[in-house]
């Protein structure tokens, strides 16, 4: 076997091991909670397994298949970008999702978006570990003209620590770069999920 070979056949050994390794933590993840397991507890518990790397190798292979795009790049390939932020008194943004369709409560995958494809779905899941129900609005902007559309009021029941609700708009006529905002009552920004709309 020639060095060439060996390193290629280390590089993958190395990937699949690493490929087992987070499959196993997932599994472990879904099995040990009878709740729902977000994506970011899944993705932590993800980042919580340790492979020993058998190669100098497998550190720039690992980079290479699991780089993420760039804001740029995503936003110019049309795909969304989101970004939660930080809790507001008990009221937590778990996840945020700009979709063309919602199903048994679930966004439907997809994230091409066309003047012609309304409405337009800001999907969203909440926990709120108050008592008290919290209200929130939803509203789509566009981040060349800077007007805004929707401004839907939704409210989050007290207690539920996995509320998803979501709020759409048809009012989306312009091409552009887009952006779905959820916030508070008070104004207090919990997330934004960007998106492109094309003519």
């Amino acid at each position: 076997m020639t060095g060439i070979e060996n390193s290629r056949w280390v590089a993958v050994s190395a990937l699949a091991a690493a490929m087992f390794a987070v499959g196993f933590s997932f599994t472990a993840v879904a099995c040990n909670n009878a709740r729902d397991v977000s994506v970011a507890e899944a993705a932590r518990a993800a980042d919580s397994v340790s492979v020993p790397a058998p190669a100098a190798s497998l550190g720039s292979i690992a980079k290479i298949v699991n780089a993420a795009p760039s804001a740029s790049a995503a936003a110019s390939e049309g795909k969304s970008e989101v970004e939660i932020k930080a809790a507001s008194e008990g009221l937590k943004l778990k996840r945020f999702v700009v979709t063309h369709k919602i199903e048994n409560r679930e966004p439907v995958a997809g994230d091409e978006f066309s003047v012609s494809s309304a409405p337009i779905y800001a999907f969203a899941e909440f926990e709120n570990n108050t008592r008290s129900s919290r209200s929130v609005r939803v509203l789509f902007e566009n981040q060349d003209s800077k007007s805004t559309v929707g401004h839907v009021k939704l409210t989050v029941p007290g207690g539920s620590e996995r509320f998803r609700t979501w709020g759409n708009t048809r009012m989306i006529r312009d091409p552009g770069h887009w952006v779905a905002v959820v916030s508070t009552s008070d104004g207090v920004e919990l997330g934004r999920a960007s998106f492109v709309v094309k003519g």
